[in-house]
């Protein structure tokens, strides 16, 4: 299998959960690089343990946190395949052959410019409102889009919405594919009313970067197709 794609994976005192992430990215065949971004957390356990069991991932701390998107400008730094995926470190219920399938699509077929993963939950909802076109951070694209987009001044968790406004904007072709991931949700984190406050928190900075007809746009008419 021809490696065409490398990975990213940003984290931030997420305790075990990025091990297991990791432990099952390196299982996926057609990655030839993995870089965890470790956007300095409290503490170095995850850090520290990342080090000693996979020493084939390349590792990169950051002296502090600077969000998400400022995470995967820096592991961006180092990729050099032509497709790079993206993947929270939350993760749990991940099938490896699923990766392949999508890296194995977009590098296979030059009409497709992006695919998004969303999570299982995500797709039992009703299919006229998709959040995931905005919160899924599984998603696949080159590395040329990526980095033309970090390129903006985006900060935060405003990645995601700004691939989508970019992909809108430069006529591409993003499509999704079934997965069967799932990850722990903001209200398991942070608690009913943490959980609200985050959420509204996101929206605010949905808001900022995309406006509200963004988001609208976004969740109802973006990214409809299913991959082939």
């Amino acid at each position: 299998m021809k490696k065409m794609c490398d990975c990213i994976i940003p984290f931030y005192n997420e305790g075990k959960k990025p091990l297991y992430v990791a432990e099952m990215m390196s299982k996926v065949r057609n990655f030839s690089r993995i870089i965890a971004v470790d956007d300095g957390s409290t503490d170095t356990d995850t850090y520290d343990t990342l080090h000693k069991q996979f020493p084939q991932i390349h590792l990169v701390r950051l002296e502090k946190n600077t969000g998400k998107t400022n995470a995967v400008r820096e592991g961006l730094t180092y990729v050099n395949a032509p497709f790079v995926f993206l993947a929270d470190s939350d993760l749990s219920h991940i099938n490896t052959k699923e990766f392949e399938n999508a890296i194995e699509c977009i590098s296979s077929n030059q009409k497709i410019d992006m695919i998004i993963l969303p999570l299982v939950d995500d797709l039992l909802h009703k299919d006229w409102f998709r959040w995931y076109t905005i919160f899924s951070g599984q998603r696949v694209l080159s590395t040329t889009d990526l980095r033309t987009i970090c390129q903006q001044p985006i900060s935060g968790f405003q990645l995601e919405a700004v691939i989508n406004d970019y992909m809108i904007k430069s006529r591409k072709n993003s499509v999704w594919m079934r997965s069967l991931i799932k990850h722990q949700s903001k209200y398991d984190k942070w608690g009913n009313i943490g959980g609200i406050k985050k959420v509204l928190s996101l929206v605010g900075e949905l808001r900022q970067c995309i406006g509200l007809y963004g988001i609208i746009k976004q969740t109802l008419f973006f990214c409809r197709t299913k991959a082939p």
